[in-house]
């Protein structure tokens, strides 16, 4: 019977690199290795021809650096024998090795076909592949098609067993292919591979030529300065530290001439924050006078995003009192500067934190001078309370008096009322009755405002219960006094003065508030004052 012609495809026909679903495919009429196979070549080779079956171009298989070159292989429904000679199935022809006997095409039904590399072909019998070695999608799945699971022995029909015993069957849910040896979907099994092969890249990148350039580079004091500014360099250098003082001064020789720049950097600064942990007090004090030789260059620091961790780190681990010191003469001339800046002002708050009164001193003799400047700023109210609770004594005094002599402007100030209410909360009976003062006969103004209505419900809470009564008949006397009961702040007021008086106080409040019972059913802004009046 003549041999099926073979069609001539040119020699310079490469094997595909295209795969599908990661597997290489030769080329029409081509071994895997993308030589041209013609039917002499694979006849002098000992291979004979096969009856022609259903592929429309080849796949080649045999021989590829994935897969034994002696592994079998199913594919369009029927199984070949691959074998080590590199040969491809040929476009209309299969070829197999005479000496390993002439195994017959046999069907495989759908749902018993698998392998161990998880092909996960499916496709309607016939099947056909397109130009890149991918099946032809068809609307209908028929069957499924596998290898054997054991490796490097050869699918013979005549040794005697069935090779169904030596497949490992897929099954096909919905159109997805599931492996039965982990029970997940074929393409999911595939994604867990290519990320366990990520995590081990990631692994074998602590061991790279990029970390032994580091590694040498560590030791030459030039180049450390320029590892500190990179990620990765910074990393390498913060764990060295772990490994000796020796380490520790090897980099520390070799960022100290560059200690301001690298306290800026979105990297460095992690490395000398880390630097401030691990070195001795000779070494801190020598970063404390390269950034204090000049004051404005510890204030530009203290103003960077990334500087102000790192100069509050310095704060933070200095103990000698020459230290703190030096910081402190190159923080006071720039003392608003940083009060009033978003980075700056927690710069001033790690010194109240962590310094004593005394180191403290010129703080608070800053904020007495300038309250009302940082009683009305956004970052400055809060540097101002942390100043009251940190003072003592006269320190703390004095910027009371300051709060209380300004108290009716912050009252009304969306910060300062933060700072008059943090004021009243520590319940001082001279500053509440100072307050008190400040703000008798306009209890009614202030109550009718949105921000200082606040202050007035503060008031009724800490007050004593003859500055509460001042408040109340402030309020009830005002004629129209049911446009109070609807006010949208004032109405908060009235309420908080219910929860808050007793006695005759409260029965006086209540007297004022009874004819205007009408109003409290249909206004939206009494409903509370009828609630709490309904309690009573």
């Amino acid at each position: 019977m003549p041999t099926p012609p073979v069609n001539n495809i040119p020699a310079d026909v490469s094997a595909a690199h295209g795969s599908y679903y990661g597997y290489h495919f030769g080329a029409a009429g081509s071994s895997v290795h993308g030589e041209t196979l013609f039917a002499d070549q694979a006849r002098a080779a000992g291979h004979v021809p096969l009856p022609p079956h259903p592929f429309g171009v080849d796949v080649g298989l045999g021989g590829h650096g994935l897969f034994p070159a002696n592994l079998d292989a199913s594919m369009g429904g029927f199984v070949y024998n691959r074998t080590g000679t590199g040969t491809g199935i040929g476009q209309g022809q299969g070829l197999v090795h005479p000496g390993h006997g002439q195994a017959e095409p046999f069907m495989l039904p759908a749902g018993q076909a698998g392998a161990e590399h998880n092909w996960g072909y499916v496709s309607t019998s016939p099947i056909a592949l397109d130009h890149r070695g991918g099946p032809v999608r068809s609307p209908k799945l028929h069957c499924e098609y596998g290898v054997p699971v054991t490796g490097n022995r050869y699918m013979n029909m005549k040794d005697g067993f069935s090779p169904m015993e030596q497949m490992e069957a897929f099954r096909c849910e919905e159109s997805q292919v599931f492996d039965a040896k982990k029970n997940m979907p074929f393409l999911n099994r595939g994604k867990e591979r290519r990320f366990q092969q990520h995590v081990n890249n990631r692994a074998l990148e602590l061991e790279s030529p990029r970390m032994l350039r580091y590694e040498n580079m560590v030791g030459v004091k030039g180049y450390i300065y320029f590892m500190a500014k990179d990620q990765n360099g910074c990393r390498f250098l913060q764990q060295k530290f772990e490994e000796g003082k020796q380490h520790v001064d090897a980099i520390f020789e070799g960022i100290i001439n560059h200690i301001a720049e690298l306290m800026t950097n979105s990297f460095a600064n992690y490395l000398v924050q880390k630097l401030l942990d691990v070195c001795d007090e000779e070494q801190r004090l020598r970063i404390i006078a390269v950034l204090t030789e000049d004051p404005v260059k510890l204030l530009r620091i203290s103003l960077n995003t990334h500087g102000t961790r790192a100069v509050q780190k310095l704060i933070e681990t200095v103990k000698i009192r020459k230290q703190i010191v030096l910081i402190i003469s190159a923080i006071q001339p720039g003392f608003m500067h940083l009060v009033n800046d978003l980075n700056g002002n927690h710069v001033i708050q790690k010194c109240l934190t962590n310094f004593g009164v005394e180191e403290n001193k010129f703080i608070f003799e800053a904020a007495a001078a300038h309250c009302f400047e940082m009683a009305i700023h956004r970052h400055g109210c809060c540097v101002l309370q942390k100043c009251i609770t940190s003072a003592r004594g006269e320190y703390q005094a004095k910027l009371i008096v300051e709060v209380c002599a300004h108290a009716f402007q912050l009252a009304q100030d969306p910060f300062g009322n933060y700072v008059v209410q943090y004021v009243l909360d520590q319940k001082i009976p001279s500053a509440n009755a100072h307050l008190a003062a400040q703000f008798e006969g306009n209890y009614v103004y202030l109550s009718k405002q949105k921000v200082s209505s606040n202050v007035v419900e503060k008031c009724l809470k800490v007050f004593s219960d003859e500055d509460k009564a001042a408040i109340v008949f402030d309020l009830i006397s005002v004629t129209h006094f049911e446009q109070l009961l609807q006010d949208p702040f004032a109405n908060y007021v009235i309420h908080t003065a219910l929860v808050n008086s007793r006695g005759h106080l409260h029965n006086a409040l209540v007297e004022a508030i009874r004819p205007h019972e009408e109003a409290l059913r249909t206004s939206p802004c009494c409903k509370r004052i009828s609630r709490a009046l309904s309690r009573r």
